[in-house]
């Protein structure tokens, strides 16, 4: 196992199966042993998300500082955040001088139970998303920081375009939450868009898949290779994760 340069932020899964759990997993199976450090507990069952509990504002930060101040860090994935003070300490720490990425996964509300950020939170994440480098949202989530709808794939790829515009930087769009029988993703830049696609898979176990595609875009960015190949890699690197859990692959590799 490599230590490796990539830290990741956000919510323990009493499941085991997404958030800070997920992003282990997954790193291990690139090789790699990521920086951690723990926003919040979660109970989380069949039910979906039942109960959150944020870790004491002090020793959050104290575990960030550490974290952040890690030498040659290259890459900090974000995933579930849950209180305001926990967002603005990070917009805070993010604002300074930095040499690494940073990529944030914005879980707003989860498939089903508890929301993990209320309309106070959802603002305070707002001002995050102005720091960060990466931005993977779904498209609820990409509905709820625009304010506005996408009734396709196509406006939602315009609407990811004008947001990345005017925040200045790269949104990995997913799309499995448009009804269609193949699923579009894009890679959108203030510049383009670059789209690629798959057959839908209808897996009986799905939970945690955002936060393993984020992951995987992190370790392709280690291993050098440009933003745009990496998002398609780790695309194609979650389709057959996914299809080795539910039993119908030999390898996810």
């Amino acid at each position: 196992m490599l230590e490796t340069p990539i830290a990741v932020i956000g919510t323990i899964d009493s499941s085991g199966g997404a958030g800070i759990n997920q992003d282990i997993r997954v790193a291990a199976l690139f090789g790699y042993s990521p920086l951690v450090c723990v926003a919040n507990l979660s109970l989380q069952s069949s039910r979906g998300v039942e109960y959150i509990h944020p870790l004491e504002e002090d020793v959050f930060e104290a575990n960030l500082r550490a974290v952040l101040h890690s030498n040659d860090l290259r890459y900090v994935k974000i995933g579930a955040l849950n209180t305001v003070e926990q967002i603005r300490l990070l917009t805070k720490y993010l604002a300074r001088t930095r040499a690494y990425k940073v990529i944030l996964d914005p879980v707003i509300r989860a498939s089903h139970g508890k929301a993990f950020l209320d309309e106070a939170g959802i603002s305070e994440l707002k001002k995050l998303i102005r720091q960060v480098d990466y931005l993977s949202p779904n498209l609820p989530e990409l509905e709820m920081l625009c304010g506005k709808q996408a009734r396709d794939f196509r406006v939602a790829k315009e609407l990811a375009r004008s947001y990345a515009g005017e925040l200045g930087l790269s949104i990995l769009l997913k799309g499995g939450h448009i009804d269609a029988e193949d699923i579009e993703e894009a890679f959108v830049s203030p510049d383009a868009i670059l789209s690629f696609g798959h057959p839908r898979r209808n897996w009986q176990y799905s939970h945690g898949t955002g936060c393993a595609l984020a992951m995987a875009f992190c370790c392709y960015l280690q291993q050098g290779i440009a933003d745009t190949e990496a998002f398609q890699k780790a695309s194609r690197w979650v389709l057959g994760f996914y299809d080795k859990l539910n039993g119908i692959a030999e390898s996810c590799c």
